[in-house]
């Protein structure tokens, strides 16, 4: 079983990945693409900052302490791994660690981050924020992690 969450953080690295390359396909300054129903649109973006777009000129910087960040998820992901049980919270760091394996290797392999998905929504700053699909894996991750660890310590 153990196995299985480890091919899983793998194949969403994978699978992250494999959506960047087909972005990068795109030219930088096309327009906006819009999903259908106008809440989403795909648009190429080169993010050489953290999230947002800050610390832009640090990326050896953001390099470090983004492997640090994500050496300390794996090594909770190992360490969750020999727990028994505690299915949500393994199921959390594997997406966590899918995620932020596919962004260090972006910032480590090109220097910056490809960024792809532009939501449209009454909320300015949302708006102005353009994501991945490891992006939304470390958020699910870290909700899946709290969730699973609430969960434990209610037994």
């Amino acid at each position: 079983m153990k196995l299985l969450y480890v091919q899983l953080a793998l194949g969403l690295f994978q699978l992250d990945h494999a959506v960047k390359q087909e972005i990068e396909q795109l030219p930088e300054q096309e327009e906006e693409h819009l999903l259908p129903g106008g809440l989403a649109g795909i648009k190429r973006l080169h993010n050489y900052g953290t999230a947002g777009g800050h610390a832009r000129g640090h990326m050896d910087k953001i390099i470090r302490w983004s492997g640090c960040v994500t050496a300390g998820i794996a090594a909770m992901f190992a360490w969750v791994l020999t727990k028994p049980d505690r299915k949500m919270e393994k199921t959390g760091y594997t997406f966590l660690l899918g995620g932020a394996l596919s962004n260090l290797y972006d910032r480590c392999r090109k220097g910056y981050v490809t960024d792809y998905i532009r939501f449209h929504s009454p909320w300015k700053r949302l708006n102005e924020l353009v994501f991945n699909l490891s992006d939304f894996f470390i958020m699910a991750g870290a909700v899946l992690v709290w969730l699973g660890r609430e969960g434990h310590s209610r037994r």
